[in-house]
């Protein structure tokens, strides 16, 4: 009797444990707990996956729909969208940085980080770079960020650098971080920044389940297609042959005459033998697709209409709407992850930073439409007294000139000339 009853006792608290676990939502029946415990929101979690391995990150860059988010993101992101004060300073920037930073910001939405290291012939990598670096002498490289490595970085509160990297490894040799601008992506909780090496985690990391799905779908739509007109072929006696234990030879006979059907050619059936045709309707496989991508849009913040790269769909449809959309997912990804290390990399090279322009993301007739209307604005601003070329400079409709080079060009053959003609008259003097 004992062990009968600790039995009830035993089952009377699991059965306990588990009614106080599966109400969730602060009711409670007395009647029946079975629908609580099939609560979906019961039964189900959300869990972080793993991060993605480098080679998995490269198969998904060298993939179609890979390729086609970020040319996307950093094409439009990059192009032509950089607000320089300078003429000259801009040529500069086309010329020398343009495609090494339109290569690190893919590496860096691919791997979550890119590096660009800046070095002069003779220097040692360790050793930290206080003085501003020359454009015209110094060697710069982009690295992916399966290449880095942190080896050392700071523990210190106060330390300004603090969670951050002191030195990073790259093919075995250490770089001081003052040599280094550093592109990261989407940032780690703390907690999981060394897992990341301090960097950032990848575009491909966040949206790795749409794109899992995505390559199921492919996958199976080509054999859907191929089920979708099946041959049967009707034989005189083949259950009795399978009951027989007989009917290896029809297999055979068929097999070969399957494996040597294509459509230049037609099977050869024996005379009391007949072949049909089963078709298959394939029912919701447009719509499957569809989820499939549009999940991709969603988390990518890319429209569907721009990365399948068709009409909008509905009668009044514009487009309007999804250009918009668009375009704020690309001023998200300038303002909070691009801006800072271009100019990061532009404070290293002596050169003056710069920022994005408001006028971005329109086509050309929208483009000249802004360009009119800022400069009626700019013609009012300019009646009320106020500052009509500042306002231009702004919203770039203008660019600096550089007046000093204009009136004092640079030529120091002829400075050393009046300097001695000055000497020889107040030594004649």
């Amino acid at each position: 009797m004992s062990r009968r009853k600790t039995k009830k006792k035993a089952i009377k608290s699991i059965n306990n444990k588990a009614a106080k676990q599966s109400y969730i939502d602060g009711i409670k029946s007395v009647y029946n707990s079975q629908p609580n415990t099939r609560n979906v929101s019961y039964n189900n979690t959300i869990v972080s996956d793993n991060k993605l391995d480098p080679d998995q990150m490269n198969g998904i860059y060298k993939s179609g729909i890979g390729s086609k988010i970020l040319q996307l993101k950093i094409g439009n992101a990059l192009k032509d969208t950089l607000q320089f004060d300078r003429k000259d300073q801009l040529n500069l920037y086309n010329v020398r940085l343009e495609q090494m930073v339109k290569l690190a910001s893919k590496f860096m939405l691919a791997f979550g980080r890119s590096i660009i290291i800046l070095y002069e012939n003779g220097e040692d990598l360790k050793e930290p770079r206080i003085t501003p670096f020359n454009l015209e002498t110094t060697h710069m490289k982009v690295f992916s960020g399966d290449m880095v490595f942190v080896s050392d970085y700071s523990l210190d509160l106060m330390d300004p650098r603090y969670y951050k990297p002191r030195f990073y490894n790259v093919r075995n040799t250490t770089i001081h971080y003052s040599r280094v601008v550093d592109f990261t992506y989407y940032e780690p909780i703390e907690r999981e920044k060394p897992i990341y090496q301090f960097g950032g985690i990848s575009e491909f990391e966040l949206i790795y389940k749409q794109l899992l799905h995505d390559s199921i779908v492919e996958r199976s739509s080509s054999t859907i297609l191929e089920k979708n007109a099946t041959l049967f072929y009707k034989i005189e006696g083949f259950k009795d042959a399978m009951q027989n234990e007989d009917e290896a030879w029809i297999k055979k006979y068929f097999l070969e005459l399957e494996n040597a059907r294509s459509i230049y050619g037609a099977g050869l059936l024996d005379k009391e033998d007949d072949a049909y045709v089963v078709n298959q309707s394939l029912t919701n496989l447009a719509d499957v697709d569809t989820i499939t991508l549009r999940r991709i849009a969603m988390v990518t913040g890319i429209p569907l209409s721009i990365l399948v790269g068709e009409n909008v769909k509905g009668l009044n449809s514009s487009g309007d709407n999804e250009l918009k959309i668009f375009q704020d997912t690309i001023e998200s990804l300038q303002e909070d992850y691009l801006i800072k290390p271009i100019n990061d990399l532009l404070r290293k090279l002596s050169l003056e930073i710069v920022q994005f322009k408001e006028n971005q993301g329109r086509t050309p007739e929208n483009r000249i439409d802004f360009e009119s209307k800022a400069i009626d604005n700019a013609v009012k601003l300019y009646n009320l007294g106020e500052d009509a070329n500042k306002y231009l400079l702004e919203y770039d409709i203008t660019l600096k000139d550089n007046l000093a080079d204009s009136f004092f060009p640079e030529d120091d053959d002829d400075d050393d000339d009046i300097e001695v003609e000055g000497e020889e008259e107040r030594e004649e003097v």
